[in-house]
Formats: structure tokens, C-alpha cells, sequence
């Protein structure tokens, strides 16, 4: 046996110390962090006040997430990925859409509730608002607003604009669909905000000139939809 090998080998005797599962460990101080975060504030709250949280020395925490920047840019990327993951989804009914994300974010809700409010707020040192909302906006242009052969000169900008006007209902509605605190169960949620996103769709298509094209999402209620 060479002395490199010997050097290498995992540890597996006794005494050795339980390898550690690093993504693992990083998802759980988003969480920690994120809660910290949202009851402190933003600018209140310290790394010492996130490593205390998570129970863990600060330098341990900093061999993760090199500075308070670094760690608000890993909760960002974190929501934003859930965001893809859900819009990658094929779902053919409105309000499912919403649906999920919500219940994707309940398993994890502080990252997403801490996002969802600090875009709303508008932050500017952050630019959370945008990079969320030029998330959504993507998604349901390229949904949503697909431009129609008949449509008059312009349509492109006018489905950019229009795409990004409904990200704020969006964004209030799911911190209210993750807290629970609208009062409704899941099915009658779903069929209400079903059938506003149709409305919502149809006439901004209208209002926005945006052109005929094949109508492919139908209402959450309908029991011919594509699940």
C-alpha cells in the first residue's frame, strides 16, 4: 500500500467522526437563517444572531457561507430554484400552478415567506423584487402570452408589460396560501383562484392586443382538464 492511499482512506474505525451530508447541513441554515431574519429584520439581524440560532460556532457557519451576503444570496437562489422546479411542472389548469408552489414552500416556508415579503417591500440593496418578479413574469409570458399571428405591431413589448402586472397579486397571494390565513380549504382555493387567473388571462389578452392562439388551460373545476 502506497503512502497516499493510507493518507486517503476514509476514516471507518472507531473513534472516526460521521461524515457530514454538506447540502443537508446548508438547506437547514437557510432555514435557520431565514427565520432569524424575519424576526429581526434584515438589518437587525447578525450572523452571530443566525450561527446562536443554528447552534453552531460563527466560524463554522462562515465555512458555508463566506458573508451575510453570500448566505441572503444562497436564500434567494434556494426560492427561485423552488419557483423552477414548480413551473417545470405539467400542469394544464389554472391556479395549480399556485397551487403547488405553495405547497412546496410550506415544507420549507421560511425562505419563501422572507423572499415573498422583502420583494414586496422592495428593497433595493437586495434587488430581490426583481429577480422574483422577472422569474414569474418569464414563466407566464412564455405561458400565457405567446403572441397570435393577427396581432397588431408591438405585441412583444406589450406581452412583456403585461406579463409582469399580475407578479405582485401572485407573490401576496402565496404568502397567504403558505401561512393559511385566507380562511379557505385547498379545493375551494384552488376553484377561486382558478377562475380569476382565467379571467385575468383572457382579458389581458384582449386589452393587450395580443392575437388569437389555441386556448390550452382550463379551469381547476372542469373534469376534463390535464392533470
Amino acid at each position: 500500500m502506497s503512502q497516499r492511499e493510507s493518507v486517503t482512506r476514509p476514516k471507518t474505525g472507531r473513534g472516526s467522526k460521521p461524515r457530514v451530508n454538506v447540502a443537508e447541513r446548508r438547506d437547514s441554515y437557510i432555514r435557520v437563517a431565514s427565520r432569524v431574519f424575519l424576526e429581526k429584520g434584515l438589518a437587525a439581524a447578525t450572523m452571530q444572531d443566525v450561527a446562536d440560532a443554528a447552534g453552531v460556532p460563527k466560524v463554522l457557519f462562515y465555512r458555508i457561507f463566506s458573508s451575510k451576503k453570500n448566505l441572503l444570496d444562497a436564500i434567494l437562489e434556494y426560492v427561485l430554484q423552488g419557483i423552477h422546479e414548480v413551473y417545470a411542472m405539467p400542469l394544464r389548469a389554472y391556479g395549480e400552478r399556485a397551487q403547488e408552489m405553495a405547497r412546496a414552500a410550506r415544507a420549507c416556508p421560511e425562505p419563501f415567506l422572507l423572499v415573498f415579503r422583502y420583494s414586496q417591500a422592495g428593497v433595493e440593496q437586495l434587488d430581490w423584487a426583481e429577480a422574483v418578479t422577472s422569474t414569474i413574469a418569464g414563466y407566464t409570458r412564455d405561458r400565457w402570452y405567446v403572441i397570435g399571428p393577427d396581432a397588431p405591431p408591438g405585441a412583444a413589448q406589450r406581452a412583456e408589460y403585461a406579463s409582469r402586472l399580475n407578479t405582485g397579486a401572485f407573490i401576496e397571494n402565496m404568502i397567504r396560501w403558505i401561512e393559511g390565513r385566507d380562511g379557505l380549504d385547498e379545493a375551494t382555493r384552488l376553484r377561486w383562484w382558478s377562475r380569476i387567473q382565467r379571467e385575468y388571462h383572457l382579458s389581458t389578452r384582449q386589452a393587450f392586443r395580443l392575437g388569437t392562439v389555441p386556448e390550452v388551460y382550463v379551469l381547476a373545476e372542469d373534469p376534463g382538464r390535464d392533470d
